[in-house]
């Protein structure tokens, strides 16, 4: 009888060892389909997070859809720039008023020269110090939002003023 258990025993765990291996890779399977799982809702949360964050620095930028000038815009800038979870910039952009004038439209690579510029200043807003850092076509969460808005000019010498549609452009990045 001691010759039977010592040639086929290999004990508790080396018998069920045959069943241990499917198992294993089981949990091996299953905790890498979990974790794949939630990392892919993880970066569609941020995704979701990131256009809720343009549309914040839109809101905040537009305010009630009337700037009143360039002192106006400037204070809901500053307040926009509080907004630190993505990178930005805006401005106004003009809209054609009349027939004749075409809205050029919007180009990512010279944004910032089609920005509407008046004497008092320019209509541009960012969040970044660093003039490099600008948005490219392979940055990281590029969105690109255009709100309308009305945009007031007053006449000095005759004391009356007169209502301009613009375009408020904000591209957010990571």
């Amino acid at each position: 009888m001691m010759s039977r258990m010592i040639r086929g025993f290999l004990g508790p765990i080396g018998d069920d060892l045959p069943s241990l291996i499917p198992l294993i890779f089981a949990l091996m399977m299953f905790f890498y389909v979990f974790t794949f799982t939630w990392n892919t809702f993880d970066q569609r949360g941020q995704s979701f997070d990131d256009a809720l964050a343009a549309l914040r620095v839109g809101n905040t930028l537009k305010g009630n859809n009337y700037l009143r000038g360039i002192g106006t815009f400037d204070e809901r800038c500053k307040e926009s720039q509080s907004i630190r979870r993505i990178k930005f910039i805006s401005g106004l952009v003009p809209l054609s008023t009349g027939p004749g004038q075409d809205f050029p439209g919007l180009d990512l690579e010279d944004l910032e020269a089609n920005f509407f510029d008046t004497p008092e200043g320019k209509y541009y807003c960012a969040n970044v110090s660093d003039p490099d850092d600008k948005p490219g076509l392979t940055s990281e969460n590029l969105v690109i939002r255009s709100f309308p808005v009305a945009l007031e000019f007053k006449n000095e010498a005759s004391n009356s003023f007169y209502v301009r549609p613009m375009l408020l452009v904000v591209v957010t990045w990571r």
